[in-house]
C-alpha cells in the first residue's frame, strides 16, 4: 500500500507504492537564461530524461512502445515552479509513476535541490493510442496490464 503524500493524483485504496526513479543533473550554460537561472522550458526535458530512465527499467521504453504498436501522447502537463535552479547547480530529478487502473500513465515529478528543498513539482498524463490505426485505447493495452501485474507483485520496489 502506498505511503506517499498526496500531490496531484488521488491514491487509490490498496494501490501499490509509486514506481520511482531519480537521476542527478547539473545545470549547464546552454540551459540557463542571461540571469543564470534555468530557463523554464528546460524543465520538461529534465522530466522526460527521468521518465525515460524509469520507463526503461519497468517495461515502458520507447522500444517497448514500438514493439507493442502503441504510442502514448501527453494529454496533460502541469508544472509548479517553487525555487529557481542556477547555472552549475546540481540537483535531482525524480519521476514517479502513480498507479491507475485507467488506460493511461500518470506520472509525478520533483526537482530536488542539494539542500533537500523542492525546486519544482509537476505531473503528466499520457493516453494510449494504437500506432497502426491512431485510435485511442479505451481499455488498457497488454503492455500496461503486464506492467500492473509486475507492479502488484512488488517487482519495482528496488528502483530508486
Amino acid at each position: 500500500m502506498s505511503m506517499r503524500k498526496k500531490e496531484y493524483f488521488k491514491i487509490m485504496p490498496g494501490a501499490p507504492a509509486d514506481v520511482t526513479f531519480s537521476i542527478k543533473r547539473r545545470a549547464s550554460f546552454s540551459e540557463v537564461d542571461v540571469m543564470g537561472i534555468v530557463w523554464y522550458g528546460r524543465y520538461a526535458i529534465y522530466f522526460e530524461e527521468a521518465q525515460r530512465e524509469l520507463g526503461s527499467r519497468c517495461g515502458l521504453s520507447y522500444q517497448d512502445f514500438f514493439k507493442a504498436n502503441l504510442r502514448a501522447p501527453m494529454v496533460e502537463f502541469h508544472i509548479d515552479y517553487l525555487k529557481p535552479i542556477f547555472l552549475d547547480e546540481e540537483f535531482t530529478v525524480k519521476a514517479s509513476l502513480v498507479y491507475s487502473e485507467g488506460a493511461k500513465l500518470t506520472t509525478e515529478y520533483e526537482i530536488i535541490k542539494n539542500d533537500g528543498s523542492i525546486a519544482t513539482r509537476a505531473f503528466t498524463v499520457q493516453m494510449f493510442i494504437d500506432s497502426l490505426t491512431n485510435e485511442p485505447c479505451i481499455i488498457s493495452p497488454d503492455m500496461l496490464e503486464n506492467l500492473r501485474k509486475r507492479w502488484l507483485k512488488g517487482e519495482f520496489a528496488c528502483l530508486k
